[in-house]
């Protein structure tokens, strides 16, 4: 009996040893399965009908060229054409030229492609960007999530092809910074601005993330540092391409726009109420005890908000999805908490488990 125990015993654990092999390969393909899928159903679906439809396709190529002339089009001004302060978001239109010109395909076939393969990177990255806090299948919420939220990054406008590029630079540099990874920060930040300066505030996370009573002086020396490789950065942008900016909309202005819009679509279709008012509520609960990077990263997605409010068109989702997956790893952390599905939780530096459990 005790040779059938031990035979028993070891059958069962070559069984467990050949499913966690199993799970292991399935894992990384299921993950690309996932991503694949919903990059797919985004673009094709939502896509061909919105900004690569084919009655915009004359003005994308249109567009695409004004850029890289930096003229605006038709004779007229950036701003009659809705091309204000775009003109030296240079990197993906000239990315787009090198190809057309070493392959022949058309300049609406290259941006689809380009942003294709970005949001399907984004997808990708966003798991492992949620993953040092939660465990997989809430990685996999967040995909999920944020799948339903792009959506809302299609609509009210027919050229910005360096919109995912952008998020993708976002979500490298706010892992840089978590990691603490300076000198590879440094490198990307003004290349990430040629893509869409928006990242100019990013040093401000890098201060919240690591300022103290202990460090302040050495940590705002560092971000100040940053902040002057932004300013010239930007600097060194609108002198090679001037120009861009026609119109200095006033901030009460800006707010009056926004107030219109925001009681135009009756408030509760507002877009950015819709993609952002769970993962704020989920942040709330999230943040209480955190590691102290979600928590900076959440406030600074918070703060971020009211100034894009003051300064942008702000129905423009597109243009808020750096904020969202600021407050993403805190929402997530909050899901959890809300289902009291405290295991998935993990305490400030406790390394990730590595077959994380599942319990709905």
């Amino acid at each position: 009996m005790p040779r059938v125990a031990r035979l028993i015993s070891r059958q069962h654990t070559d069984s467990m040893i050949h499913e966690e092999r199993a799970a292991r390969v399935a894992r990384p393909i299921l993950l690309v399965l996932v991503a694949a899928a919903l990059t797919v159903l985004l673009q094709r679906w939502v896509g061909d009908t919105t900004i690569y439809s084919r009655d915009a396709a004359e003005t994308r190529v249109e567009f695409h060229n004004a850029i890289l002339k930096n003229k605006p089009p038709r004779g007229s001004t950036w701003q009659m054409t809705g091309l204000n302060g775009l003109n030296n978001r240079v990197f993906t239109v000239y990315l787009a030229e090198v190809v057309h010109r070493s392959t022949g395909l058309s300049i609406g076939k290259i941006y689809f492609l380009i942003e294709s393969v970005a949001l399907f990177s984004i997808f990708i990255l966003l798991f492992f960007f949620c993953r040092r806090w939660v465990s997989e299948p809430y990685c996999v919420i967040g995909m999920l999530f944020f799948g339903c939220v792009a959506v809302l990054t299609y609509h009210l406008h027919v050229f910005q092809p360096w919109d995912r590029l952008s998020l993708l630079s976002w979500m490298v540099l706010i892992m840089l910074i978590w990691e603490n990874h300076l000198l590879l920060f440094v490198l990307l930040l003004p290349v990430a601005m040629t893509i869409k300066w928006d990242v100019f505030v990013l040093p401000a996370l890098y201060w919240l993330t690591y300022v103290s009573h202990a460090n302040w002086r050495r940590v705002t020396l560092v971000s100040v540092g940053l902040a002057a490789i932004v300013i010239a950065t930007f600097a060194a942008l609108t002198t090679a391409f001037p120009g861009g900016f026609d119109d200095k909309r006033s901030i009460p202005a800006q707010l009056a726009h926004n107030w219109g819009h925001f009681t135009e679509h009756r408030i509760v279709a507002y877009p950015p109420l819709l993609a952002f008012i769970v993962p704020l509520v989920l942040a709330a609960f999230g943040v209480r005890g955190a590691d102290r990077r979600v928590r900076a990263a959440a406030l600074f997605g918070v703060l971020l908000l009211p100034l894009m409010a003051m300064t942008m068109a702000f129905e423009e989702v597109r243009a808020e999805m750096g904020p969202f997956v600021l407050v993403l790893p805190a929402a997530l952390l909050g899901l959890g908490r809300v289902l009291a599905d405290s295991p998935e939780i993990r305490p400030p530096g406790q390394p990730a488990p590595r077959s994380p459990a599942w319990r709905p």
